[in-house]
């Protein structure tokens, strides 16, 4: 669902018309991501912008664009990056065979069908295809993983679904999923409604993360009117997906898969803004 497509630092320091082209491509609303390859990708852009535009004004455009790239479009997936500084297109070749992109924008022409040049790449590009939306197997892994990046990355995470009961399999199974890709210090917020009394909820989570490493994240539980809430979310401070049947695996093979869309910025941010709050009913570390 979320593309990582591999970009030649080189190719974005040609100019800066260049390098605003394809990082406004990218980011979690476009469901496309730059991947950090290496992880010092940043920093080879700026390399590249500085041999080739020293003492310019352009210069100066592309290192401000490079500081304004949202850390939400990068994604890392611990990839190696030997040999990136000494040949960039080489390595990157040769990891896509390891742990394949999506794609690579190149600043050269090679024959890989994989590797498109910068100046032969459009709107219409297959590459660039939207994949926003997405049916999903209603399995936690596959819940989870759809999320991947929301997840992996986040600082803070609200879980969103109005029939969320944390104690039921259906429920606790795709919970421990999107819990086991969080990283320490992670801050969940699990919004449900209040159709069962607090102790009863807060058990419920008490009960499903017993059984789990939490690894310091943190949790807390939050009761909303339940006839107002109706869509399922996976939110986070990065960005945030919708699920249109809910937070739960299919158990009865009544609906064996959902449909799962990524937010755009605005509706997204509306959101995150509608399910906060001081007032959580439980905490758990």
């Amino acid at each position: 669902m979320f593309k990582e497509i591999a970009v030649d630092p080189v190719a974005v320091a040609t100019s800066f018309r260049d390098l605003s082209y394809v990082v406004e491509k990218f980011g979690i609303p476009e469901g496309r991501l730059i991947a950090r390859f290496p992880k010092h990708w940043r920093r080879l852009a700026y390399l590249a912008a500085e041999a080739r535009h020293k003492g310019t004004v352009e210069l100066s455009r592309i290192q401000e664009r490079l500081r304004r790239i949202e850390d939400s479009a990068l994604i890392s997936r611990s990839r190696p990056g030997e040999g990136c500084d000494a040949d960039w297109l080489g390595a990157a070749i040769a990891e896509h065979g390891r742990l394949p992109f999506d794609g690579i924008i190149a600043s050269a022409q090679r024959p890989e069908p994989f590797v498109v040049k910068l100046d032969e790449l459009d709107g219409g590009h297959p590459l660039l295809a939207s994949a926003r939306q997405k049916h999903v197997a209603r399995r936690a892994a596959a819940m989870a993983d759809v999320c991947g990046p929301i997840l992996t990355h986040a600082r803070h995470i609200k879980l969103v679904d109005p029939h969320f009961e944390a104690n039921a399999p259906r429920f606790r199974n795709p919970f421990h999923a999107f819990l086991a890709k969080v990283p320490d210090d992670t801050l969940v917020d699990v919004f449900q409604g209040d159709r069962d009394d607090a102790p009863v909820a807060v058990g419920q989570i008490d009960r499903a993360l017993r059984a789990l490493d939490m690894r310091g994240c943190k949790v807390r539980l939050f009761l909303r009117p339940q006839a107002a809430m109706h869509n399922r979310f996976v939110l986070s401070n990065l960005g945030g997906v919708s699920f249109g049947t809910g937070l739960d695996e299919d158990f009865g093979g009544e609906r064996v898969d959902d449909l799962v869309a990524i937010l755009e910025k605005g509706p997204w941010q509306t959101e995150w803004n509608r399910y906060t709050g001081d007032d959580p009913v439980g905490e758990w570390r």
